[in-house]
């Protein structure tokens, strides 16, 4: 495909109702990019952004057949998300993550912006590069990593992402189940951290950073693997950092933590490919200081709320038989 005209472009974001599309939207809108959001509000209970809004699931393939050759590019962020929720209908969670991607890949020839995710690497002491072995320990970082095999030989960005954090946006909701979010939330409401182990590693990059580098290779004449993080973080050590904001107290306990994945991620590919040319680093010190201020402020009442946590939210629409 040529290379899109800036005058030209029209991006159609795939799940831009969601975490990650909060922050992608918004720089579109800043950019004066044109944009649609298709998305299916599984994740939401309502989108009330005032931008083009398109119903729809990526399972309909009619639909997305006529839709997206109105597009110049695609930045599919649909998924269902996180190892415990893609586990309560594992049927559709292939078919959201992997099968959808699949088709996509066979219908569609313009440039696609594909967030996968660093949990592919799994357990690996070393830090790891694009080029290390994939161990995925999940059925999460399967899917991804089978998507990533679809997008091959296409005209497709994929970064595999650390574990994202901080507020990207004011409409979508704030997820509270990833580690930063989930530190900080604990910190301020129950005064005190409790820390399995903590020797684990982690990718970290900030939500809107993440964002800026979709926005930021729409025209990049750049395709294949990307890690992208901006740091990597010891538990014990992230801990640390969240109580120093929070003063809150520190439990260390000896009980081995369920979650096996170990990892640090080196994105210096990323960073020599001019793919992270941030306005700003937003640092974990960021990210905890904007849940910190939501929480303390009482803009969010009740942190532990289902809607916050993807496996809780899934459960609650599996068992009413909206997951389907």
């Amino acid at each position: 495909m040529q290379k899109a005209k800036k005058s030209k472009r029209k991006v159609l974001v795939v799940g831009g109702a969601g975490y990650i599309g909060g922050a992608v939207t918004n720089i579109l809108m800043e950019r004066n990019i044109p944009f649609s959001v298709y998305d299916n509000l599984l994740y939401e209970y309502q989108y009330l952004k005032p931008v083009d809004f398109i119903y729809g699931d990526v399972r309909d393939k009619d639909k997305l057949k006529k839709l997206l050759p109105h597009y110049t590019h695609v930045i599919w962020l649909a998924a269902i998300v996180g190892d415990a929720a893609c586990q309560i209908r594992p049927d559709l969670t292939i078919a959201i993550n992997q099968k959808a991607v699949q088709w996509l890949a066979k219908n569609y020839n313009g440039r696609i912006i594909f967030p996968s995710s660093c949990s592919v690497y799994g357990q690996n002491d070393d830090e790891v590069t694009e080029d290390s072995p994939l161990n995925p320990l999940s059925l999460y970082a399967k899917t991804k990593m089978k998507a990533e095999e679809y997008l091959q030989n296409k005209n497709a960005l994929i970064f595999r992402l650390g574990t994202v954090f901080g507020v990207g946006d004011t409409y979508s909701r704030l997820r509270m189940d990833l580690v930063v979010n989930y530190m900080t939330a604990n910190a301020v409401t129950k005064g005190k951290l409790s820390v399995f182990g903590g020797t684990q590693w982690r990718p970290l990059i900030h939500v809107y950073n993440v964002a800026e580098a979709m926005v930021n290779a729409l025209d990049k004449p750049i395709t294949g693997i990307y890690n992208l993080a901006t740091c990597n973080y010891q538990m014990k050590d992230l801990a640390k950092e969240v109580s120093s904001i929070t003063k809150c107290k520190i439990e260390y306990v000896r009980q081995e933590f369920e979650d096996h994945r170990n990892y640090r991620a080196s994105s210096q590919k990323a960073k020599k490919d001019g793919l992270m040319n941030f306005k700003k680093i937003y640092t974990v010190a960021d990210g905890v200081k904007q849940v910190y201020e939501l929480i303390s402020s009482k803009r969010i009442k009740y942190t532990e709320n289902d809607v916050y946590f993807n496996v809780k939210h899934i459960t609650n629409l599996n068992n009413y038989g909206e997951f389907k």
